[in-house]
């Protein structure tokens, strides 16, 4: 019964798309009820929902902190925040113009992440970018790089917010850039993968796929791999580009794979996992979820884990959390959540968190192990 319903899940994902063209076109400001962006250092977790973002530590279960600090409507966050050494980038969905000034004005923050009450402002720019930021900002040392949705990789200096160069792609960028060797690799809805050079942004190669890439690039030591909606893995030569294997899904794959110990793990929106060898992109095993899968599997130890939609449809709609062995991809557990799962869990500690968007809860966090429920948090309501 449920099956019969699926093909229902791929206009949804057409919506978010169309969205994302006429937001380009016209800059029109919209509602933000997207997913939540969420990241980790390892110790606190960081969320962008709606007009804010927050850090919660999971030892304490407290929030830390939220920005900004006095609640604005007119802000929405999309992008997970970009964690490295206490500094926190963020950019916003954009705010629009106005009548007189057409397009949106999109804004990034540098924040310093002390570790006591509120973050202090490193810089705040409101003419670095000049559209969405969807992907997760990438940080690698002092360089910073935010690709937007129309169409542009924007490298910037991450102490001082000083912008270094652009690249334009074909289209928008929706997937945090990979880097590995000085050199970053950038896939855009235009179906191409750019490999770049950090310091400049000079081209260095560049590989046409068969549909559009939604999702960061995933490197290991000689090949990157990158996720399509052609219904296909692509595993591709870090130097040259050239195309060694692909491997097949069902449907699109909307998220990035995983790698670890030689094999890589991806999902499709029809809620098949795989695991394929990670030189040759041999399968090993399949395994059916039975909800859609926006998200990319999180490796830990000989476990894979799944958050999936679920039942959109149903009166309460309830996400799913799974555990598969990585070997077999046989199931250890399922958990449901009080809502859709759209963004990739973390892990901190013992714990598996989700986000997810409902009134019930904003982070959930779940044992590694069994998946028992830990604690739930949901921020407070505004007076």
């Amino acid at each position: 019964m449920y099956a019969a319903k699926r093909p229902l899940r791929r206009p949804a994902l057409f919506l978010l798309i169309i969205a994302s063209y006429l937001l380009v076109a016209c800059g029109a400001r919209v509602a933000n009820s997207n997913w939540p962006g969420l990241s980790t250092d390892g110790e606190k977790v960081y969320v962008a929902y709606g007009p804010g973002v927050i850090a919660y530590d999971v030892e304490t279960q407290s929030q830390t902190w939220s920005f900004p600090t006095e609640a604005n409507r007119a802000l929405q966050f999309f992008a997970a925040p970009s964690v490295q050494d206490g500094r926190i980038i963020i950019g916003d969905f954009g705010a629009s113009g106005g009548m007189f000034s057409p397009g949106v004005i999109v804004t990034l923050y540098a924040l310093n992440d002390a570790g006591q009450g509120s973050p202090g402002a490193l810089w705040t720019k409101g003419d670095l970018v000049s559209d969405r930021v969807v992907a997760p900002p990438l940080q690698v040392g002092d360089q910073l790089f935010v690709g937007t949705a129309n169409n542009y990789l924007i490298a910037i200096d991450a102490a001082s917010g000083v912008k270094q160069w652009e690249f334009e792609s074909g289209h928008s960028i929706w997937g945090q850039p990979a880097f590995k060797d000085g050199i970053l690799y950038v896939a855009s809805l235009d179906r191409t993968i750019y490999a770049l050079k950090a310091e400049t942004g000079q081209e260095i190669w560049h590989t046409d796929l068969g549909g559009a890439l939604a999702s960061s690039p995933v490197v290991n030591t000689n090949l990157v791999y990158v996720a399509s909606f052609d219904n296909k893995l692509h595993a591709l030569d870090l130097k040259t580009g050239e195309e060694k294997w692909s491997a097949p899904a069902q449907d699109w794959i909307w998220d990035s794979p995983a790698f670890a110990d030689e094999i890589v793990y991806y999902a499709d929106i029809k809620g098949n996992v795989f695991a394929v060898d990670g030189i040759t992109g041999e399968q090993l095993w399949s395994q059916q979820i039975n909800h859609p899968i926006q998200t990319s599997p999180v490796i830990i130890g000989n476990t894979v884990y799944i958050a999936a939609e679920g039942d959109i449809e149903a009166e309460e709609p309830r996400g799913t959390l799974t555990a598969l062995a990585a070997d077999t991809g046989q199931e250890l557990w399922q958990k449901t959540a009080p809502g859709p799962l759209y963004s990739t869990p973390v892990v901190v500690g013992n714990s598996i968190i989700v986000a997810l968007q409902s009134e019930a809860a904003l982070l959930i966090g779940y044992d590694l192990e069994t998946g028992d429920q830990q604690w739930v948090y949901t921020p407070p309501q505004e007076g």
